[in-house]
């Protein structure tokens, strides 16, 4: 049984964990004055690529990995609403045992910012499947591969090769849902980490 493995993203690092770094991705969206940037770094068993041919939202290295999630592209963000960027990202099972879950994460730090705010940002962030937005709480939120409603996840098992797409939204509509934000803060002010649970078994 293989235990829970974590996707790590850290703003402007490299984290290298246990030997399960593949490679790093940056995401960055900006607007007139909402901005976020995340760099994000994950492991051997997954691999990220464009879910669209041309990439749309995303830029992409010489070997066709994401290097970069720009969702909106030179639009950016729109400030008091909701911005949703569905099935941008392609998750690959790139290892040699089945994934039996996917779980996300958000994290925000900052050492000027209050951890009401920090909250905040958290909660205005989430990642999507099928135009749905996932509980982004870690390995007690939802699971990629139960509510993605693409074929290779119909079974709620990742087999090496296979693939599902995620999305990417943004809400800063206040009290919509659990963020009181209708922009996000300077960029400058804050780091924000994206974490990915990856569970198996071999």
């Amino acid at each position: 049984m293989l235990t829970r493995r974590q996707l790590v993203a850290g703003l402007g690092s490299a984290f290298v964990s246990a030997g399960v770094v593949s490679s790093t991705a940056a995401f960055t969206a900006t607007s007139s004055s909402s901005e976020a940037s995340f760099t994000v770094v994950y492991p051997r068993l997954i691999e990220l690529t464009p879910a669209n041919d041309p990439p749309i939202h995303v830029e992409t290295n010489s070997e066709n990995r994401v290097t970069a999630i720009t969702p909106g592209g030179d639009t950016g963000l729109n400030q008091r609403a909701i911005t949703q960027f569905a099935d941008i990202v392609e998750v690959a099972n790139s290892g040699t045992i089945d994934l039996t879950g996917l779980y996300f994460e958000f994290e925000a730090e900052s050492d000027t910012l209050s951890t009401e705010t920090l909250s905040d940002v958290e909660d205005a962030l989430s990642v999507t499947a099928g135009g749905d937005t996932l509980e982004t709480t870690g390995g007690s939120g939802d699971d990629l591969l139960a509510v993605s409603p693409d074929d290779a996840a119909g079974d709620g098992v990742l087999t090496p090769g296979e693939s599902v797409p995620f999305g990417v939204q943004v809400d800063l509509i206040a009290d919509h849902g659990p963020s009181t934000l209708t922009d996000l803060p300077d960029p400058e002010d804050y780091e924000m980490t994206l974490r990915v649970l990856v569970e198996g078994e071999e």
